[in-house]
């Protein structure tokens, strides 16, 4: 009997779960990749960024690179916040303080669009396929009760195995979702750590200069 068979003949509410499963292993997979290419993208833009600016700090020159790298996020926020304290006529240190923290929020939220859904799908996936486990002992169960004088291995043996492929099915979904999350939290961190380094180093710029 081989696991196609085991699937087919399996519980509704095993088959169920096991399309559950399958359905958050690819929504998780999509995520994943959506999230590897954007952290690739951002952490060469911001690499080539740094790069260009060669520790310069001067507004012309930061401008003009910021624009060049539009994947770049400290780029971005850079440019965010020259906008909107163009919009409210400031130019102070204070001023680029607030307004640099508050643009990197957006920075914060777009770099974490996706995370919240992995970390659902790690620590829910082993539950279910834990549900379709417990599910599948209990029919097999059931079967042995109400059936005599067969051996046991023959009537117990595909709840077992049904119950065996929904915690595989379980752990499938779960382990990449686990390791891209951690991954993909580490790398949100060390980008949000070099935009916050740039706005510090840039404020105190500002604040020795007096203006920018």
């Amino acid at each position: 009997m081989d696991m196609w068979t085991i699937v087919r003949d399996a519980s509704p509410v095993n088959q169920l779960l096991l399309l559950l499963l399958i359905a958050l292993s690819v929504l998780s997979w999509g995520v994943v990749i959506e999230r590897w290419r954007y952290f690739r993208v951002a952490r060469k833009a911001d690499t080539d960024f740094f790069t260009a600016l060669r520790g310069s700090l001067d507004a012309t020159q930061v401008h003009r690179i910021a624009e060049s790298k539009p994947k770049s996020p400290a780029g971005r926020v850079y440019l965010a916040s020259e906008r909107e304290l163009q919009r409210l006529g400031r130019n102070d240190a204070a001023a680029w303080a607030e307004i640099f923290d508050i643009e990197g929020n957006a920075l914060r939220v777009d770099g974490e669009r996706g995370l919240p859904l992995l970390a659902i799908i790690a620590s829910t996936a082993p539950f279910i396929g834990l549900l379709g486990t417990v599910w599948g002992v209990m029919i097999a169960f059931l079967r042995l009760g109400g059936m005599q004088g067969q051996p046991a291995l023959e009537v117990v043996g595909p709840g077992i195995a049904e119950a065996l492929i929904a915690t595989a099915m379980g752990l499938f979904a779960a382990i990449p979702a686990m390791v891209a999350y951690n991954v993909y939290a580490a790398a949100q961190r060390n980008l949000l750590l070099r935009s916050e380094e740039f706005g510090r180093r840039l404020v105190i710029s500002i604040r020795q200069a007096g203006s920018f």
